[in-house]
């Protein structure tokens, strides 16, 4: 696989930035607590691990991880807490658990049918992040700074029946999350069952649900597929729910040398997700599914194009909630449609109407 020219030119200059750590410095043990199975186990601690590494291998062991999987030291919506009060040092965690602290971050969930080429997403996100300081300061106000922010895979659906229309859904339940989604669904005359990824595979098994909407890698964790085996890629959206953050007086403590690593590497690990890890997972899960006899399908652009003029305009309510705050929902869900069509994207409808 050929990396990116970008990924390249970021490993270039770490490369020539390690020299710069102080030899003989004492040695840094930063305490890492994550909401998430361990790597090999989810995809966003594949991206923690990597990144782990590469500041290791680049301070010359001066910084190594004692690290806590499995939101073993705290729930997730207490991780920003157990950051902010130094009990740690560094949190894998969402500011989705958090929108009174943080409601800016996880933007891209309220919009619906966006751009679902990871690549394309995660740069995107990023450029974000630097031209709208807000989304950063919104984390250092928690006493943190931000490292890096993993985007998932695409929002597709499992079913126990394979579908090619939105006429063949009316009806159905479905299995979700969110504030959101739900609407989403509600929109294509499906019935939303809000609940937990853990309790899916029961509600399918009961029968309570037919159909499952989830990231594949999620659908994985939890067996989906042995109970829905037809997954239909209907392209809902890609998320950007992962935030890897560091105390900020942790941080500031640290030698300017480090900290640069610190933030170069959560950098180059938001682009090894996107163009190296999160495809590599991709195959492996789907070359699995398929031995256990899981069929895939795609949503005709058509009916994907028809969903989406269904759905209220959930961006331009954000938006309108964000400006409520003094907060630049409505610049933010017109930048983003734009950044993602100056890459390509067509989007379905225009978001974030004003009326």
């Amino acid at each position: 696989m050929k990396m990116s020219r970008v990924f390249l030119a970021a490993c270039s200059a770490a490369a020539l930035m390690t020299a710069a750590v102080a030899h003989g410095a004492d040695k840094v043990v930063l305490r890492f607590s994550s909401v998430s199975a361990p790597p090999g186990q989810s995809l966003d601690s594949d991206g923690v691990k990597w990144w782990m590494d590469k500041v290791t291998e680049r301070t010359k062991g001066a910084v190594t991880f004692e690290s806590f999987w499995g939101a073993s030291l705290a729930s997730g919506p207490a991780h920003i807490e157990i950051l902010q009060k130094g009990m740690v040092d560094v949190v894998m965690s969402c500011r989705i658990y958090t929108p009174g602290k943080t409601p800016l971050g996880p933007f891209l969930y309220a919009i619906p049918f966006g751009p679902t080429d990871m690549k394309m997403v995660g740069r995107a996100v990023r450029q974000m992040h630097d031209e709208f300081p807000v989304l950063t300061q919104e984390v250092e106000a928690q006493n943190a700074i931000l490292i890096s922010n993993f985007v998932t895979m695409p929002y597709h659906i499992a079913s126990k029946n394979p579908f090619k229309a939105l006429e063949e859904v009316k009806g159905k339940k479905i299995g979700l999350i969110g504030k959101y989604f739900g609407r989403w669904a509600q929109a294509a005359g499906m019935v939303p069952v809000v609940a937990p990824m853990h309790e899916r595979y029961n509600l399918l098994q009961s029968g309570v649900t037919e159909m499952d909407f989830h990231p594949i890698t999620h659908m994985n964790a939890f067996k989906v597929q042995e109970l829905a085996k037809n997954l239909v890629e209907v392209d809902a959206m890609v998320g950007n729910p992962w935030d890897l953050m560091m105390n900020l007086q942790k941080f500031k403590s640290l030698p300017a040398d480090i900290q640069k690593i610190l933030l170069d590497t959560g950098r180059e690990a938001e682009i090894a997700m996107t163009d190296e890890l999160a495809p590599k997972v991709e195959r492996e899960i789907t070359a699995a599914w398929k031995s256990q006899g899981v069929t895939f399908s795609k949503l005709a652009a058509a009916e994907r194009d028809q969903w989406a003029s269904k759905v209220d305009d959930i961006p331009a309510e954000w938006a309108a909630e964000m400006a409520a705050k003094g907060l630049p929902g409505w610049e933010m869900m017109a930048r983003f449609q734009e950044i993602a069509a100056q890459n390509g994207y067509k989007w379905p409808r225009q978001w974030a109407v004003k009326k």
